[in-house]
Parts: structure tokens; C-alpha cells; sequence
């Protein structure tokens, strides 16, 4: 099995991290594959994308329960999402390794500057709605948009769409703080399937690659979760921005 230890490891740290902040492991596995492990664009977001399936499957589970999700923006943003994950995955294909490389590297930056200057509004509290479908949340046209820039992300780059639908939701949503995490794990997995069948029969996703990814981040996870509770968030998001930084220059450096 190629790359078996390795790609546990990678989907446990990427686990651990990803729950640590609340975006989900991509933004983290991702560079990992293609830094170390040397994966081809394509096998990167398809691979990436067992993680955030897997992952997003668990929490999304977990907030339907607890009835924080807000089922109407999160259906609308997955209908949004569809065509462009599917668009997604194909350009993946046809993208250069160069191209890929600068373009994720300003995206990891972006990440890494939205981590640190939204720490107030993650932290911040919002006022807590008992019903979450009594509310409208966003609109539903920003929401369908939101989520065909949430599949170019998932599709194209492996990335979760937690990065671009929580500072959206952030901005632009009259979400609880308790709905946003829930809702934007509901969406993705919703968005994810279809690209990740296209990735699948491209040939993308290696079978035997799957154990490993899927068992790293079930493990992953529920540590990063726990850590999250003793550690002081700021601190936090200060230190995976620094490493988000490190990794996209990382990533422009190899292509010099």
C-alpha cells in the first residue's frame, strides 16, 4: 500500500489542526500531499476530498442532532455547489503543477490572514436562536452563489469549504455562532459527493488510499476537538497562520 503511513499521519495531523480552528482538515492535508508526499494537482484535491467527505459526514451528523443546522441555506448552497464541483474536479486535470502551486499558495495566505483578523468574530458570541429554521440566515441568491465559489474550492483544489463559507457566514449571514460551524459541515457534504466521483473516475483517488486517509482523520479529529478546549484560541489561530504562511511560500519556492 503506497504511502500508507504516511498518509494516516498526514490525515491525523490535518484532523487535528482542521478541528482545532473549526475549518476542517483540507486546508491543512493539502499541502502536506503536495510538499512531501509529491502528488499530482488532481490526486491532491481528489485524495483530499475522502478526508473532507469522511470528516464533514461525522460533524455534520453530530449538529443535526444537536438541530443547529440551518437545512435551507445549507441545501441551497450544495445546489449552488453542484455544477462547480463537478467543473472543479475536471479543471483539476488540466491545471499545471505551477499554476496550481502559486494559485493554492495566495489561497493558503488568505486563509491565513482571514484566521487572524476574524479571531474576534469567531470568538465573539452572536445572540443564540432556540429555532434555527425560524430564521431566514442569508439570502438565498448570495447562498446559491456562495456555493459554486464553495465547489471550485472543494473540486479544484481539495480544499474544504470551510474557508470560504465560515468568514462568509461571518460577514454576510445572520447565523448564530452555534448554526455556522453546523450549517457550513452540512453544506460540504452535501457539495463534496459529486466532485468526489468525478475525481474517482478520473482516476484520481487511489482505492487503497482511502483506509489510511479515512482512519487518520476518525482519529484525528475528536483529539483536535479536545485540544481545542484547553488551548487559547487566539494563540491558535496565530500559529496555524504561521504555518500556512511557511507551506505557501514552501509551495512558490519549489517552483523557482
Amino acid at each position: 500500500m503506497r504511502f500508507a503511513f504516511e498518509l494516516f499521519g498526514a490525515a491525523f495531523i490535518a484532523s487535528i489542526f482542521g478541528s482545532m480552528v473549526g475549518l476542517g482538515g483540507g486546508f491543512i492535508l493539502v499541502p502536506i500531499l503536495r510538499i512531501f508526499l509529491g502528488f499530482p494537482p488532481a490526486s491532491v484535491a481528489g485524495t483530499s476530498l475522502v478526508l473532507i467527505v469522511a470528516n464533514s459526514a461525522s460533524g455534520a451528523f453530530t449538529y443535526f442532532l444537536h438541530k443547529r443546522i440551518h437545512l435551507k441555506i445549507g441545501l441551497l448552497i450544495a445546489l449552488g455547489g453542484l455544477p462547480s464541483t463537478i467543473l472543479g474536479a475536471m479543471l483539476s486535470l488540466r491545471i499545471s503543477a505551477r499554476l496550481f502551486d502559486v494559485l493554492l499558495a495566495i489561497v493558503l495566505i488568505g486563509i491565513a490572514i482571514d484566521l487572524v483578523w476574524n479571531a474576534e468574530r469567531r470568538l465573539a458570541g452572536r445572540p443564540e436562536v432556540r429555532r434555527i429554521y425560524e430564521i431566514k440566515g442569508m439570502s438565498y441568491r448570495g447562498a446559491l452563489g456562495l456555493g459554486f465559489i464553495v465547489g471550485i474550492f472543494l473540486s479544484l483544489f481539495g480544499l474544504g469549504g470551510g474557508i470560504v463559507l465560515i468568514p462568509a457566514f461571518l460577514y454576510f449571514s445572520q447565523l448564530p455562532l452555534q448554526a455556522i460551524s453546523a450549517t457550513s459541515q452540512f453544506a460540504i457534504l452535501l457539495t463534496s459527493p459529486p466532485g468526489l466521483i468525478v475525481h474517482i473516475l478520473q482516476h484520481d483517488v487511489v482505492g487503497k488510499d482511502v483506509i489510511p486517509l479515512v482512519a487518520g482523520g476518525l482519529l484525528g479529529g475528536p483529539i483536535g476537538a479536545r485540544l481545542s478546549l484547553r488551548l487559547r484560541t487566539p494563540q491558535l489561530l496565530i500559529i496555524v497562520s504561521i504555518a500556512l504562511v511557511v507551506a505557501a511560500v514552501a509551495l512558490v519556492w519549489r517552483q523557482l
